[in-house]
């Protein structure tokens, strides 16, 4: 394979700016409203604990975005455990009707 014929120079990215206490941008409050929307397709037990109305933070959001994606990338491979008293229900709702058959 041939060499590439034009180089197109790159300046080098600026630091990180991670200020977790900066108040969050429109383009991340967007962000935040679509991935709640996401959230809705999972169980509500795997639900983020915090309300995406009262994220105010880059902090918060960080927080609430890596929440998120690492739930949406469980169910995308299958690995969602079951709420623990959903197990239990189906069991007891089995029984129940394997008594009334009796």
């Amino acid at each position: 394979m041939s060499k590439h014929k034009y180089v197109v120079p790159i300046s080098r990215p600026h630091k990180p700016r991670f200020e977790p206490d900066r108040p969050i941008t429109d383009l991340v409050r967007n962000q935040l409203f679509h991935l709640s929307l996401a959230q809705h397709s999972l169980p509500k037990h795997h639900h983020a604990p915090k309300d995406v109305y009262s994220i105010t933070t880059e902090g918060e959001a960080s927080e609430y975005i890596q929440h998120i994606t690492a739930k949406l990338h469980l169910r995308a491979a299958n690995k969602l455990t079951p709420a623990k008293n959903a197990k239990k229900s189906k069991k007891k709702a089995s029984a129940k009707k394997k008594r009334k058959r009796s």
